[in-house]
């Protein structure tokens, strides 16, 4: 048997060449570079085509591949084993590839024998509905229409025959398109606008994991299209779940061209996981939802998720889980994939949600060398054997760490990797943290040490005092101030460090941390500066965050910047907003970081620049409708000026929160918040109480006691009187227009309401003299004085409309349909009245339930 293996390798050699058929010591190996093997050059060629941004380059990298392509992959191999492995997959990425290049020549249109060419493939593969689709698409768009038609009613007869079912979704869509559409062509698929498409680049040199993709391969493969695939990748971390997901996602993106939704939920790291109505929130945007559109409930976002994705081709990437209660409410209808990472089994989701779980182990040693092949060098790695498969055994074959430590090696020519393993043996809590995979704040301190002493000691300590900014994002001027160095030196090294994958950089000029790198950047701060330290940078960059707030404010609501709120100096980029539109664009950009920011404060037991904070957001929570962010960052100021004793800043505080609450309509706590702030305030009052009075008046008036809502905007007024406050006078005198429509003082209503017109004017306030005006057109309508009143509210909604103020156009539209049907313009009014159910649907409004009962009342 020997004699016969030697005499075969041996003519081998002869034929193949004496150096390509190596001895090792476990039998021989094949030392060959992968073009050379048809099959791996192959799919070389298709992956290089997926990162291809530019179609043209993209269709020559698929032409290349698809050339080498013979009919059926691997016939006369004589290996039962590796046709039955590898026939399939191949098949598979050869179709892909065809239909793509397809899609390409389509969108192009300059091949006029598609039809012939996908008439030909459907010979081959009768049951593969996405040619079907192409077929149909094309001889459409070629003027066929009838013969089209008749095409998908070949299908539709074939899949009865063969499966007993319909075509799928798509293709049913466009067979009523061409039903209807006259001689008018269905658009191409390959022609999408507006598309997310969201997946992280893929990893250039991704290695290993050939079992893996060939599961997850089969896994699809084996899913109805109108069903939800979903797919768990769970393992230990830096096992490489990540990179896997990321990859295969890109491999079979092609089969889900209505878009990729991407994000990390942070369930296992310093930061709070990423709770189910943010993601909601995000992945909504994403889709096209209006911010000011989405729901304020879980349950009532996670069925709009799934409206919006009913019928769609899309997948889904969830990185990071926590657990399968974090998971559910993100899934999306029937047709989607959903891929899911986690260091958790989420066994619930295999349970009840039927998921496929694929468990994540360490590389093999084939694994592991060849991903440090890819960034060492084999000729590196034959020269120093030992120390190889040590230091593969000293990462665990973990994906990251080997990553890492071959990117040191690579990085300094002149080092050994030799060298490296003897720094890994000095890390005595890397070996600690190795053998507990289960703790998720230490798994890869060794790892990311490596890359962090590397690094120039100005941009080390940049990484360690980022790791006190508490939001997702971080803006290049944050970073500077944090830093406390101009913007162009901070661009240099925020450069440096995610060149050493120390941060990544989803875009210009913003940076994020991984999750276990924010903790180890948390870590080397801890150690290396003092506590005083750490609070002095992070109140500078809570600072330069309260400065340039109210910068912004001076464009959208300078009344908010009152004697009380006394700024530090500024240190740092100068902040400065054109306009209305750009201070708000930077409060939408800022959002999640200046909610992060006053709860950090919080913690600290800052109350001054906590309250202060959250005042001067209160101006943008209230016009974005963004209610849930008001009340956590005022519900925290309350929290922090009631344990520091600051009477001052609980009464701003209370009066925001109130107010926050008063906008949700919790009308019992905003009056318990509002009565705090109101006993906080010095003796005999102070200009704040005059607000605290009109609020309380509105949570009256709220709750339809309008006696009580009258006494207390009534004290409101006298007291700004008094006081000389004509913001808060322009407010109160506004509350006591309300308060009069509702005991049906209608005079005395209409002249308070032109009194708060004039009011809010003078100090530039023009969202609140709009809503004035309408307070004004209201109480002419309810006195009879119908074409005034008319005018006067056409004029109060297009000023709120110009100023994209969607939630003040609510009343208006009331009012507008009210005086209609005063008139006996019932058209009118059910005009009016259904524009306002429609706003108040879109900004999720309370008030949705009575104006649909007044658009009832009118019938028809």
């Amino acid at each position: 048997m020997r004699g016969s293996l030697h005499t075969y390798v041996m003519r081998l050699r002869r034929l193949i060449g004496e150096d390509t058929v190596a001895t090792a010591p476990d039998g021989y190996r094949l030392v060959i570079e992968p073009d050379r093997v048809d099959a791996l050059r192959f799919l070389r060629l298709l992956d290089t085509a997926v990162e291809q941004p530019d179609p043209a380059a993209e269709r020559r990298s698929l032409g290349e591949a698809l050339a080498l392509w013979r009919g059926t992959p691997l016939e006369g191999v004589g290996s039962p084993a590796l046709a039955e492995d590898w026939a399939p997959l191949l098949t598979e990425r050869y179709l892909l590839a065809v239909e793509r290049r397809i899609d390409l020549d389509a969108a192009a249109g300059d091949d006029p024998d598609l039809a012939a060419e996908l008439t030909e493939l459907i010979a081959r593969y009768p049951l593969r509905e996405s040619l079907w689709e192409r077929l149909v698409v094309e001889l459409a768009r070629t003027g066929r229409r009838a013969e089209a038609l008749a095409r998908y009613a070949k299908l539709r007869e074939l899949l009865a025959e063969e499966l007993g079912v319909e075509p799928g979704a798509r293709l049913r869509r466009l067979h009523l398109e061409l039903l209807s559409a006259g001689t008018g062509a269905p658009a191409a698929p390959a022609v999408r606008d507006e598309v997310p498409r969201q997946l992280p680049f893929d990893v250039t040199r991704f290695t290993g994991r050939d079992a893996e993709l060939a599961e997850l391969d089969e896994f699809l493969a084996g899913q109805h299209e109108r069903s939800t695939a979903i797919a768990v990748i769970e393992g230990a971390a830096g096992v490489g779940k990540t990179s896997l997901a990321v990859h295969w996602s890109h491999r079979v993106r092609d089969r889900f061209p209505d878009g990729q939704l991407f994000l990390d939920l942070r369930g296992h790291s310093a930061d709070t996981p990423v709770t189910p109505d943010a993601a909601l929130g995000r992945f909504l945007r994403a889709v096209g939802v209006a911010a000011e559109a989405i729901p304020s409930t879980v349950e009532e976002r996670s069925a709009m998720l799934r409206s919006r994705l009913a019928g769609a081709r899309m997948l889904m990437l969830l990185d990071n889980a926590h657990d399968a209660d974090q998971v559910r409410p993100l899934l999306p209808g029937s047709g989607n994939l959903v891929v899911v990472t986690s260091r958790s089994q989420l066994r619930g989701l295999v349970a009840r949600e039927g998921a496929h779980r694929l468990a994540l182990g360490s590389l093999d040693r084939r694994g592991a060398t060849a991903l440090l092949a890819g960034s060492v060098g084999h000729a590196r790695l034959a020269a120093e054997p030992d120390a190889v498969a040590e230091l593969a055994d000293l990462c665990g074959r973990l994906p990251l760490a080997l990553a890492l430590a071959g990117e040191r090696v690579s990085r300094f020519g002149g080092m050994s990797i030799a060298g490296v393993v003897e720094e890994l043996r000095d890390q005595r809590s890397r070996l600690d943290t190795l053998r507990d995979p289960h703790d998720a704040g230490t798994d890869l301190r060794a790892a990311f040490s490596w890359s962090y002493k590397a690094l120039r000691p100005d941009a080390a300590r940049l990484f360690r005092l980022l790791g006190l900014h508490p939001g997702v994002d971080i803006s290049l001027p944050a970073a500077a101030v944090l830093g406390g160095r101009p913007v162009r030196e901070t661009r240099d090294l925020l450069d440096q460090l995610a060149s050493a994958h120390l941060l990544n950089q989803p875009r210009a000029d913003r940076y994020q941390f991984h999750d276990l790198l924010r903790v180890y950047a948390t870590e080397r701060l801890e150690e290396t500066e003092s506590p005083a330290e750490q609070a002095e940078c992070f109140g500078r960059l809570l600072d330069w965050y309260l400065c340039a707030a109210a910068e912004a404010n001076s464009q959208v609501r300078p009344d908010l910047l009152t004697e009380d709120v006394v700024l530090p100096e500024l240190v740092g980029p100068e902040v400065h907003f054109a306009d209305r539109a750009a201070a708000t664009a930077w409060y939408i950009g800022e959002r999640s970081t200046l909610t992060a920011l006053v709860i950090a404060a919080t913690r600290r037991g800052w109350s001054t620049r906590t309250w202060q904070l959250s005042w001067l957001l209160r101006g943008f929570n209230a016009e974005r409708h963004d209610i849930d962010d008001w009340i956590v960052t005022a519900r925290h100021a309350v929290e922090v000026a009631e344990a520091a004793h600051d009477r001052i800043g609980l009464q701003y505080a209370a009066n925001n929160l109130g107010t926050a609450l008063l906008r949700a309509s919790r009308t019992d706590e905003a009056l318990a918040a509002l009565e705090q702030g109101l006993a906080a305030a010095p003796e005999g009052g102070n200009a704040l109480s005059v607000a605290i009075l009109s609020n309380l008046a509105g949570a009256y008036y709220l709750r339809e006691e309008y006696e009580e809502s009258y006494r207390y905007s009534s004290e409101g007024v006298e007291a700004a009187r008094r006081s000389g406050q004509q913001t808060y006078l322009a407010h109160a005198e506004l509350n006591l227009s309300a308060s009069c429509i509702g005991l049906g003082k209608f005079d005395d209503a209409a002249e308070h309401a032109l009194n708060a017109q004039h009011a809010f004017l003078a100090i530039g306030d023009e969202y609140h003299s709009a809503l004035a005006k309408g307070n004004f057109a209201e109480a002419l309508g309810r006195v009879g004085r119908f074409d005034e009143a008319m005018e006067h509210a056409l004029r109060a909604l297009g000023a709120l409309r110009e100023m994209d103020a969607d939630y003040g156009t609510i009343d208006v539209h009331i009012t507008l349909g009210q005086i209609q049907r005063a008139m006996g313009e019932e058209d009118g009014a059910r005009g009016y009245w259904s524009a306002a159910v429609e706003t108040c649907r879109r900004l999720n409004d309370p008030r949705t339930a009575e104006v649909q009962a007044l658009l009832d009342e009118l019938g028809g």
